[in-house]
């Protein structure tokens, strides 16, 4: 049985449950268990509840299909990763067509303001910058904020979240998709004085306030956060 699996029947038995509470339960990792709940969310099985745990759909897919690889399930499973990739090999392909065309459109930009306004090293100076890449979406919101909810992550993009986190481009912390490079500079403020949290920016509050939920951060003597490592 795989670990979706696991932590579904889990959930299925246990509504409610907190990724900490499914991985102590289940014994597994819970970087493991976040990665399952993230599929699952993203399958239709799984929502968060009112009062922060998960719980099954009320109306999902065929769970017990899901649960037992039976019914064709397994083919079916296997057959959308096939689509999958295949898909994510054409947008591959897509982007390195946009990427040429846009450095082609940048250099016919590039000599049709060298053209207007005439040879000569300013000119060339100011006509030779080209353009970056355009970004992906998801990445570019999670460099420009650092922490995204679930749902503002999952409307960014047509790939799944999961794809990212395999990757190391994003992490998964609480209900909150975080970006590695914000979460690293982040823990290095710890300990952090606790009159120190109002001077916090408003993402740097949430991701805190998501790491105390997850059992990261403790208050250490009424005093200061401290990183439960």
């Amino acid at each position: 049985m795989s670990v979706d699996q696991r932590v579904l029947g889990f959930l299925k038995n246990n509504p409610g449950a907190s990724p900490r509470e499914i991985a102590d339960a289940l014994g597994l990792p819970i970087s493991t268990v976040r990665i399952a709940i993230l599929r699952l969310r993203e399958a239709g099985y799984v929502v968060k509840s009112a009062r922060g745990g998960y719980v099954v759909r009320v109306a999902p897919p065929p769970i017990e299909d899901y649960l037992t690889g039976e019914s064709g399930v397994g083919d079916k499973l296997a057959d959308l990763k096939n689509i999958t990739q295949k898909l994510e090999k054409r947008i591959e392909n897509l982007e390195n067509i946009i990427e040429r065309l846009v450095n082609r459109i940048d250099k016919l930009e590039t000599e049709l303001r060298l053209l207007s306004k005439g040879v000569g090293s300013q000119q060339k100076g100011k006509g030779g910058s080209m353009r970056s890449r355009p970004a992906d979406r998801l990445l570019a919101g999670l460099k420009e904020k650092g922490i995204l909810s679930f749902e503002e992550a999952k409307s960014l993009t047509v790939r799944p979240i999961s794809y990212y986190v395999d990757k190391g481009q994003a992490m998964v912390v609480g209900d909150y998709i975080v970006d590695p490079d914000f979460f690293k500079e982040f823990k290095k403020r710890f300990p952090l004085i606790l009159k120190e949290v109002g001077n916090l920016s408003k993402e740097e509050k949430r991701l805190l306030d998501e790491m105390i939920k997850d059992g990261q951060v403790y208050l250490y003597g009424g005093k200061e956060y401290r990183l439960i490592e």
